[in-house]
């Protein structure tokens, strides 16, 4: 079998591998003849390409690390958020790849862009297991690094599925909120008593970089546990070699530079070259382009032809890269890497710190209180005060916020009153939106007299107070 991208692929192709959708369901089943009408269905589910079948590559046997089942049963556990599931997959995955006499990942999982954080959860399972091998660690250790992989990203099931599946770059806004998912990963598992502290470790700090630049905690790697180690590497590897509706997929090779361009700054050495003794830097049954112009399809990458593959020729000859006579000859990646140096500007763009603004919000209901923090809480440092006076304290105490949401309608110092004492504090360098129940023409006048920045009715709408909040800072900003 070979793997082919959907946008080279063409009708009378018969498949040589099943392709499920996120819920485990069929969508094209092993032998199955494509159509156009296949083709394109595959396409609008976001998926990159298939394993077909043909006389070229009828000699070329890839198989899966683990069956299919056991994928798709590891992707329904973690998407209804089973905690018990998910540890029982995780000794299945263990048992799985400890029984296999020889292990390949040669396989390009088949996934779609809706399930992946599902597939992309038991993928890093998968690879973490396999580096926790080549480690040498014992069966109970398999089991916690594998189960903090299965469970290293159920806090994104938290994100918003706007920001999770968006079809292009996430802002530097979205991005921080992404970033939030480790520490909500951890706080869906801290209180389980049946999980060790490994595992929860693992989860919390699977992003932290080992020179201590990474997040949430920016612990460096002497502080860091292996496991921790091993599920960074194996989940930034996964994620890079995944198609996204933002970005192409790096191929093995290209994503394996990466990790170890990154060995001492972002990753620990170790674990990299680990995962380098088991990755096929070309899998078997994917096409290559060679520097000559001619179109073959990986044959064997194993030990010593890993590098240097041997190849298939289109005209059906073997071609021996490890051979004097073709030394000459190097590899092209067949794939369409299209706009490369846009897309990581892009990228940098994106992951460039976002400078985090200070919203106060003043009122005397504790509710109304709560409703803002949780509305602002994954955007902004949210300072909650419950009168104006111990504003007017907080102004004198500390330097002021960069945004005032207040309450008109508090007993003692109104919300009008409070206002004209702050602007005097802070020469009215500080924007005011008002919160209030009345529209009556004289509260508004007097808004407006304070030169306030806006003014919103309760009951309001968390979608339509962010959009006010947003156009204040940038309109306040750029004067």
């Amino acid at each position: 079998m070979r793997y082919v991208q959907l946008t080279k692929a063409e009708p009378g192709m018969i498949l040589a591998y099943d392709i499920f959708d996120s819920h485990g369901r069929t969508l094209a089943g092993h032998n199955v003849i494509l159509t156009e009408g296949y083709i394109e269905r595959l396409k609008s589910y976001g998926f990159d390409g298939v394993y077909i079948q043909d006389e070229l590559s009828e000699d070329i046997e890839v198989e899966s690390a683990i069956p299919s089942a056991l994928r798709t049963e590891g992707i329904a556990c973690i998407k209804n958020n089973n905690i018990d599931g998910c540890k029982n997959i995780a000794k299945k995955i263990v048992d799985e790849i400890l029984s296999k006499d020889q292990l390949s990942l040669d396989m390009t999982d088949l996934r779609s862009y809706d399930d992946y954080t599902y597939a992309h959860s038991v993928n890093v399972a998968v690879l973490s297991c396999v580096i926790g091998t080549g480690m040498k660690l014992n069966e109970e250790e398999m089991e916690y690094l594998v189960t903090a992989a299965v469970l290293h990203d159920f806090g994104k099931l938290t994100i918003p599925q706007e920001i999770l599946n968006k079809p292009s770059r996430l802002t530097q806004e979205e991005f921080q909120i992404m970033q939030s998912h480790a520490m909500r990963s951890y706080e869906m598992i801290c209180d389980r008593t049946d999980l060790s502290a490994y595992v929860k470790s693992a989860v919390l700090c699977h992003h932290e970089n080992v020179d201590g630049s990474g997040y949430p905690l920016g612990i460096e790697g002497s502080e860091q546990t292996l496991f921790t180690k091993i599920l960074h590497v194996a989940d930034v590897y996964d994620a890079l070699i995944a198609k996204r509706p933002y970005k192409e997929p790096y191929s093995p090779y290209e994503a394996t530079e990466y990790l170890m361009g990154g060995c001492g700054i972002m990753f620990d050495q170790a674990v990299v070259t680990t995962l380098l003794n088991y990755v096929p830097l070309y899998p078997k049954g994917t096409e290559v382009v060679l520097s000559d112009g001619r179109r073959a399809v990986i044959y064997e990458n194993a030990g010593i032809y890993n590098l240097r593959p041997i190849l298939k020729l289109y005209d059906h000859t073997m071609l021996d890269l490890t051979a004097p006579e073709n030394l000459n000859l190097t590899i092209r990646d067949a794939r369409e890497q299209e706009n490369l140096e846009e897309q990581e500007q892009e990228r940098k763009q994106m992951i460039k710190p976002l400078r985090r603004y200070r919203i106060m919000a003043i009122d005397d209901m504790k509710p109304n209180l709560l409703l803002l923090q949780d509305i602002l809480k994954d955007y902004y440092d949210v300072i909650l005060l419950r009168s104006g006076t111990q504003a007017i304290h907080y102004m004198e105490k500390y330097s002021p916020p960069d945004l005032i949401i207040m309450d008109i309608d508090m007993p003692d110092m109104d919300g009008l009153e409070t206002a004209k004492r702050i602007q005097e504090m802070t020469n009215q360098r500080v924007p005011i939106l008002f919160v209030t129940v009345l529209c009556d023409k004289v509260t508004v006048t007097r808004c407006r007299e304070l030169n306030a920045a806006g003014y919103i009715l309760r009951p309001y709408k968390p979608a339509y107070i962010k959009t006010e909040i947003k156009r204040i800072l940038e309109n306040w900003m750029d004067v």
